[in-house]
C-alpha cells in the first residue's frame, strides 16, 4: 500500500534537491525521508532517483511517480479543506510579510489562523521586500504579503489593496500649513527607508534625483523607526499616511504639504503555485478579509 508520506517525501526531495532540504521543509529527520524513499522504491523494479548525480536528481520513472505523487497531494490537501477539520494539512507555515504588516494586521491574522489550524507550525518572518522575495524563489519561506510581484507561472499572486503616501515631519520642524517648495523641502534631512526597501524604486523620482538635492539623507530599512527619528526632529520623512496617524493625532507627526505628489503603494500577496495551493489560497481568502489599510488596527 502506498501512503500520502511517501508521496510527499518523493515530492519535497524532487522538488527541493535533496533529502536534507527535504526533511527540513517537512520539518522530520533525514533518515525519516530516507526510509519512506526506500519503501516507495521498494516497490518498483527500477530506481526511482539517479544516485550518480549530486543532487537528488529523478529518473525518468521516478518522474512520473512524481507527477502521481502530485496529484495525490493535491486532491488530499482540497480534501481536508473541504472537511474543515480543526486542523490544517501536516505542514509548517512560513509566512513573510514586510514590518508595515507586521505594524498593523499581522498579529490577528495569526491569532486566525491558530484558532481554526490550531496543529499547524507557524514561522512569520519580517523582512524587506526585497529579502522576502528571494527567500521565496529559494523555498525558505511559503507565503509572501509585499507590495512586488512575480510574474513566474509558478507563482500565485492576489492584489490586496493600495496605501496613500505622504511626507511627515516633526511639529518642532514644520509647524504650520502652508505648502512648502522644492527649495524650503530640500533644506531638511531626508529619513528615508534602505535600499531593498520597495520605497526606493517606487520613490525614485524624488529621493534619488539629482535636481533634488536633499541637505543629507538619512537611510534605515524599518518604518518605525524612520517615524520615531522624524517625531525627534531629525528630519522629514515619507510614510504611509494611515498606519502612523496615531503620531498625528497624537501631535507627534505633521503631515507636510508639499508641491511633490507621491504615488500610492500597491500591496500583493504571493505564494507557490504547488500541491499545498489550496490551503494557501484558504490563508490568502483570509488576509483579504482581515487586511486593513485604513490605519484602524495601527491607530487603535
Amino acid at each position: 500500500m502506498f501512503t500520502l508520506k511517501q508521496m510527499e517525501a518523493l515530492y519535497w526531495v524532487a522538488t527541493l534537491g535533496s533529502f536534507e532540504a527535504a526533511a527540513s521543509y517537512l520539518n522530520v529527520t533525514q533518515s525519516t525521508i530516507s526510509k519512506r524513499i526506500g519503501e516507495l522504491e521498494s516497490r518498483f523494479s527500477v530506481p526511482l532517483f539517479d544516485r550518480s548525480a549530486r543532487q537528488s536528481v529523478l529518473t525518468s520513472k521516478g518522474s512520473d511517480i512524481r507527477e502521481i505523487a502530485e496529484q495525490m497531494l493535491r486532491l488530499n490537501d482540497r480534501l481536508v479543506l473541504t472537511a474543515r477539520a480543526s486542523v490544517a494539512p501536516p505542514m509548517r507555515f512560513r509566512l513573510g510579510v514586510t514590518d508595515l504588516v507586521a505594524l498593523s494586521w499581522l498579529p490577528e491574522l495569526l491569532a486566525t489562523i491558530i484558532e481554526r489550524y490550531p496543529d499547524i507550525s507557524l514561522e512569520p518572518e519580517i523582512d524587506l521586500t526585497a529579502g522576502l522575495m528571494e527567500r521565496l524563489t529559494d523555498r525558505k519561506i511559503d507565503f509572501v504579503i509585499c507590495p512586488r510581484i512575480t510574474q513566474h507561472p509558478q507563482f500565485i499572486n492576489m492584489r490586496l489593496g493600495e496605501i496613500e503616501l505622504v511626507w511627515m515631519a516633526s511639529p518642532k520642524i514644520y509647524g504650520d500649513d502652508r505648502v512648502l517648495s522644492n527649495d524650503e523641502l530640500l533644506r531638511f534631512p531626508l529619513l528615508i527607508q534602505s535600499t531593498g526597501s520597495i520605497l526606493r524604486p517606487i520613490l525614485h523620482d524624488v529621493i534619488d534625483n539629482p535636481k533634488l538635492p536633499f541637505a543629507k539623507t538619512i537611510s534605515c530599512n524599518n518604518m518605525a523607526a524612520l517615524a520615531e527619528l522624524a517625531a525627534f526632529g531629525l528630519g522629514i520623512t515619507i510614510l504611509p499616511k494611515a498606519f502612523f496617524s496615531k503620531y498625528v493625532s497624537d501631535g507627534r507627526l505633521r503631515i507636510m504639504k508639499t508641491a511633490i505628489e507621491l504615488p500610492k503603494l500597491e500591496y500583493f500577496i504571493t505564494y507557490r503555485n504547488d500541491y499545498n495551493g489550496a490551503f494557501f489560497e484558504e490563508i490568502a481568502e483570509l488576509c483579504r478579509a482581515l487586511c486593513d489599510f485604513t490605519g484602524r488596527a495601527a491607530s487603535s
